[in-house]
């Protein structure tokens, strides 16, 4: 694979670790082709490694639903398989319960979506003193829930159960690599963790297989606090975290 990549704005070549080109002084962000999985920047029209075109978003003709933060109009548009609803004015997107379900489960999927929606997966904290804003469904204009992904991304989404889920500007490419770079097996393992602790508490593991930084008695204290929970089941990280977010 290349060792530089070409900025999309003004061609120069770069780093695939550069955020910023210094030619030009465009921002760059890297993805991975929804194709090879090769890395390529945010905006390029095909990958520099195998040549796959990258996915634009394409209108479906559909209803159109209002957008919860700036109020203009998202429109229905499709990426790849994905079918969605996008914001024109503000960048942000509106994926339906089970469209955003089968996304995170799909490595294609997610590259696609991540290479046309683009930006930067920043973390983006309240300043002291701002107030935190609830939006409303755009669909039964209920007052939607704020849910840090995965308890651990930073990046606080809006759920309505029924639905949908709402993402600002960055926050849908951000979920899709926390997801891709395995933050829901690392949520599920501080869970296991903490139920380890709790069930250790309870005199139910021995306190043995949590002393020390052993990885094998850390691994089998895990093994036993998810035996010994009747929440934990077969669920995959993912699918409970889905579970969670719509049930």
């Amino acid at each position: 694979m290349p060792s530089t990549l070409n900025c999309p704005g003004c061609g120069a070549p770069c780093g695939p670790d550069a955020t910023t080109c210094p030619y030009c002084g465009s921002g760059l962000a890297t993805i991975a082709c929804p194709s090879c999985l090769g890395s390529m920047f945010v905006g390029a029209q095909f990958c520099p490694h195998c040549g796959a075109k990258a996915v634009d978003a394409t209108s479906t003709g559909g209803q159109t639903l209002p957008c919860p933060g700036c109020g203009g109009d998202m429109a229905a548009v499709r990426v790849g398989a994905t079918p969605m609803h996008q914001c024109a004015q503000c960048g942000s997107a509106w994926l339906e319960p089970d469209v955003f379900a089968s996304l995170c489960a799909d490595q294609n999927a997610r590259g696609a979506v991540a290479a046309a929606v683009g930006g930067t997966a920043a973390k983006t904290p309240l300043p002291n003193g701002q107030r935190v804003r609830y939006v409303h469904c755009p669909v039964c204009r209920k007052v939607m829930n704020r849910v840090n992904f995965g308890h651990t991304s930073g990046i606080v989404v809006d759920v309505c159960k029924t639905h949908g889920v709402w993402f600002e500007k960055d926050e849908l490419r951000g979920v899709l690599d926390f997801v891709a770079h395995g933050g829901m097996q690392q949520m599920q393992a501080n869970e296991a963790a903490q139920r380890a602790q709790h069930q250790q508490a309870l005199g139910l593991v021995d306190p043995a297989l949590l002393a020390g930084n052993t990885l094998g008695g850390l691994a089998t204290g895990l093994t036993l606090s998810m035996q010994l929970s009747p929440e934990s089941g077969d669920r995959s990280p993912l699918r409970a975290l889905l579970s969670a977010l719509f049930s």
